[in-house]
């Protein structure tokens, strides 16, 4: 499995990596960017999240690497942050189809992470 989430330059570092290939892969995308649209940041080395929505990659480019690399995506977090991909391989009718952003793609939910995260699930603090 592959991680990746560095509020930045996440597309820049799968898209970099050549000789490891796993079963799944998890990346963060910038869901303020539904599908189809295609946007990625410009390359920083020192980029560093600002609490703006300057980050990252949208779903629909994500998955447009992801089928380079050999990937699908089957599913993304309810909170709209993190995208789940799986080597297309594996994929043996598992998942629901298609393995597209348009049907996976779910909206910017982040407060849900901040309630769980504080204690506050289901509004109970």
């Amino acid at each position: 499995m592959l991680s990746i989430d560095i509020d930045g330059n996440d597309f820049y570092i799968w898209k970099a990596i050549k000789d490891h290939n796993p079963r799944v892969v998890i990346m963060e995308y910038n869901a303020k960017f539904p599908p189809p649209i295609d946007w990625v940041m410009q390359y920083n080395e020192t980029h560093v999240q600002d609490k703006t929505s300057y980050f990252g990659a949208s779903l629909s480019s994500l998955c447009n690497l992801a089928d380079v690399k050999g990937y699908s995506l089957v599913g993304c977090s309810l909170t709209g942050a993190n995208a789940f991909f799986v080597r297309n391989d594996l994929l043996d009718n598992k998942f629901l189809e298609p393995y597209e952003a348009s049907n996976h793609y779910e909206p910017c939910r982040y407060s849900l992470a901040w309630k769980y995260r504080s204690g506050l699930r289901d509004g109970v603090g």
